[in-house]
Parts: structure tokens; sequence; C-alpha cells
């Protein structure tokens, strides 16, 4: 199975004048694992996301998938953002099918390709619809088909749900998570909700600010599907309620060698 991610001591400064961003990031994760980065606003974690996905070159460090260094992005690993960026003069099914258009398949390919996506994202009787006539929710299941199309190993979702409704946000983290689980995909999750990263992963990075780097780790051994009402999951969600509350103040944190640190107090 491919998909493993390594991110070896990671540091960024959009200049060398500016403040330091991230710091000294380490991360490692196995192939076809679901794992998400949480913190405040201004942490660094849509930054460190695009690192990984090679739209941003790192001040120091670097990061490996399958062994590969990342120096740019990838059909093998795919980006969904908060919004869904389709193009509102093609159909649900071409765009669907525009990475494999670039690819270079065939019709045939692109035509049963993208059916076969349409049908596991819910959307298959929408195929020939106008994007524009689709809800919010939807239109991020067709983002999420286009992302699917070329066969990636790993999917980096940079907040795609937090601009949707509770109950379709939802229905999302449940069936994205199925379908990376099903798929074999490594998912890279950046959060703020604690529900979302508790609900979507095995694992959790917790990152503290000023500079940006990982201060926790929380595993999540809960069965498939995830129940926000059992006790095991809330036992999960407080532990990680109390190591994300740390990053409020100035407190001792452990870091994920073992040692402590201060961690510093968080901006607004």
């Amino acid at each position: 199975m491919s998909g493993s991610i390594s991110v070896d001591f990671v540091g960024h400064q959009f200049s060398e004048t500016a403040e330091i961003v991230l710091a000294d990031i380490k991360i490692s994760v196995k192939a076809g694992q679901l794992v998400s980065l949480i913190g405040r606003s201004g942490c660094g974690k849509s930054t460190l996301l695009h690192i990984i996905s090679g739209l941003l070159t790192p001040a120091s460090g670097c990061v490996r998938i399958d062994g590969k260094t990342v120096t740019k992005p990838s059909a093998k690993w795919n980006m969904m953002f908060q919004k869904a960026s389709l193009f509102p003069w093609m159909s649900v099914q071409e765009n669907v099918g525009l990475g494999l258009k670039f690819s270079g398949a065939s019709k045939g390919q692109i035509a049963q390709k993208t059916h076969e996506l349409l049908e596991l994202v819910g959307l298959k009787e929408k195929a020939q619809d106008s994007t524009q006539s689709l809800s919010g929710g939807q239109q991020q299941r067709v983002a999420l088909a286009r992302s699917l199309a070329t066969s990636p190993s790993v999917i980096l979702l940079d907040e795609p749900f937090s601009a949707l409704d509770t109950f379709t946000r939802s229905a999302l983290q449940q069936d994205v998570a199925a379908i990376c689980k099903q798929k074999g995909i490594t998912m890279v999750l950046v959060t703020h909700d604690i529900d979302e990263a508790v609900m979507m992963s095995d694992r959790v990075f917790v990152m503290d600010q000023n500079p940006g780097r990982i201060i926790d780790e929380i595993k999540v051994d809960l069965a498939w599907p995830r129940k926000h009402m059992s006790q095991h999951f809330q036992r999960i969600r407080e532990d990680l309620l109390t190591a994300f509350k740390g990053t409020e103040k100035t407190e001792s944190f452990r870091a994920l060698d073992g040692s402590r640190y201060k961690a510093k107090s968080s901006a607004a």
C-alpha cells in the first residue's frame, strides 16, 4: 500500500525577516492512516498542509511521500479546500473528469471513472447538471470525486466542511472517512473542530503557535463507523479538548519526543 508520509524537521518563515511560522515539525504517517492537525487560527496548520502538498517549499527540513521528497504538487496527492472551486460552465461529470482529461485519459476511460465516482459520492443522478444548481454539500461531494479521479494515495483536506450546515457536515465527515478507509487512501485533515477530528481520524496532532509546532498526539482507537454519543468517543474528545485548551495560556506541555516546554500564549 502506498501513501506513507514523513515530515522531517520542517520549519518555515515567509521571508528572512518574518516571524517563524513553523518550527521543527516531525510527523510520520503510515499508508492508509487518517490523521488530523488541530490548533487555533494562526498556528500554521494550513501552511504545513500546503508544504506537504508541494504547493509551498519549506524554509528548512523536507517532506517525503512514499520515500520521495516532495518538491511540487502531484496527482498522487490531491487537496480539497473550504471552497469547492468548481467550473460553472462545466457539468458535474465534466468537473469530476477534468484531471483525467489533463492526464490524457480517453473519453471512454473518463466516462467510466466519473460514473463510478459519482455513484460513490451519491451524485450519480446529477452527472449532467450544472454545478451552480447544487447545494454547498453537493458541490463538496463533486470536489471530493474530482480529487479521487486520479487515484491518489494521499488526500489533503484544508477545512473543507467548515462552511456547511451541521447535518451536511456530519454526513460528509462520515462519508469521506469511509471512502478513504475503503480505498486505502492516506488522509491528512486540517481542522479546528474537535468533534470532527475524533470522528474522522486514527490519530490527532495538536499544534501550538508562535511558532507553530506539534505539542501532543492523541490516538483515536474507535471502531468505524463512529457515534458522537458513545462513552469512548466522549472520553477521547475530553482528552483532546484538554490538550487543545492548553494552548490558551502559558503552560507546560509534553512534546512528542517526551521533553517538556512552555507553550506560548496564543494570539487572538
